[in-house]
């Protein structure tokens, strides 16, 4: 492990909050804009769905235990949507999330709210 720092032990490096001049986070209308999120840790089983194709007879079938954390996206009574990348610079342009897991709640072993993030 080349990069890791010899200190490295798990823990945040430092605390301070990310200060950017960038321009998603500038302008007179950042409140009108600013969203609040929880984020969330899932520990839910992975299931496999085959909505287009029978299933094989030679399928072999695997229990996939996962922990999957991210910005609770959106809640309903049957799922859970948990993304992982928001991309603040294409901000009010359409599509600004991906790498998201959709969750059905009977996977759903456990769920931890870590925190809030504001942006």
């Amino acid at each position: 492990m080349k990069d890791r720092p010899s200190n490295f032990r798990g823990e945040a490096i430092s605390e301070a909050p990310y200060l950017s001049d960038a321009d998603f986070f500038q302008g007179d209308d950042e409140q009108e804009m600013l969203q609040v999120k929880s984020v969330a840790a899932v520990w839910w089983e992975d299931i496999t769905a085959y909505s287009r194709v029978e299933i094989p007879e030679d399928f072999e079938i695997y229990r996939l235990s996962k922990i999957t954390v991210g910005l609770i996206w959106k809640e309903t009574e049957d799922y859970v949507v948990l993304v992982q990348d928001y991309d603040l610079t294409n901000r009010g342009r359409g599509y600004r999330h991906n790498d998201f897991h959709i969750i059905p709640r009977g996977t759903i072993k456990k769920m931890e709210v870590l925190g809030e993030v504001k942006f």
